[in-house]
């Protein structure tokens, strides 16, 4: 298949610098047009670059292990000593991946959820005996006694959720904006020689080609295009 191509091709690859590589071939209406050059453009070099979702796959691993724990237990018989086995998996991660992140995790909501409901609780299991109390008043009064009685009971709960659904907004936009910040993101390239991140090609009008840029530069290129630069 290689012989072919080279055939049907032989002044597109005649063209190549030295210093070009050729990703590979796309054919468009019927035109055949050569991918562009992905060396680094401060040391332009190709043994040391490496794209940058490559990167983040040779940086991210998982590993699996087991621990012992013992402890006492109590009995009919009393105290008795307990042995118990669990699995551990770890996800490793490089500092290299943590610095080109695609975008900021996701915070979980819930622990908040949970809390804000049991939370949530004493104020419901005083709504009647706060209703009963304020019965003989005129309704204004009592319907202000008993605001003020179950807000207050309820204003650590009310806090709490506030806080989840504030954290699940924020959760929405990064979902939002990660198909724009993946189009930028897996569309880069990383130097390891230099130590750069940079894009052959710009994948957005704000996005420059082949301009290198460090690891807080190019995070603050990808967050922005997916709208969360300062999630």
């Amino acid at each position: 298949m290689l012989d072919d191509t080279t055939s049907v091709l032989p002044s597109a690859l005649q063209s190549v610098s030295p210093h070009t590589s050729v990703v590979g071939f796309r054919a468009d209406e019927g035109e055949i047009r050569m991918d562009t050059d992905i060396t680094c453009p401060h040391c332009h070099s190709l043994d040391l670059v490496q794209s940058v979702p490559a990167l983040h796959a040779d940086g991210v691993s998982t590993s699996f292990s087991s621990a012992n724990h013992t402890g006492v237990g109590i009995s009919t018989h009393g105290f008795v000593p307990v042995i118990g086995t669990s699995d551990i998996e770890r996800t490793n991660t490089s500092a290299l991946v943590r610095a080109l992140p695609l975008g900021p995790r996701e915070q979980p909501l819930g622990t908040l959820i949970k809390w804000g409901l049991l939370l949530l609780i004493p104020a419901l299991l005083f709504i009647a005996p706060t209703v009963a109390t304020v019965a003989d008043h005129p309704l204004w009064k009592a319907v202000i006694s008993a605001s003020l009685s179950l807000g207050c009971i309820a204003a650590p709960a009310g806090i709490v959720l506030l806080f989840a659904a504030l954290r699940a907004r924020d959760n929405a936009k990064i979902r939002r904006g990660r198909p724009a910040a993946w189009a930028v993101w897996s569309s880069a390239w990383y130097c390891h020689r230099c130590g750069l991140a940079y894009w052959p090609v710009s994948p957005a009008p704000s996005i420059p080609a082949r301009q290198g840029f460090a690891p807080g530069q190019f995070q603050w290129f990808v967050w922005s295009a997916g709208h969360y630069a300062r999630a």
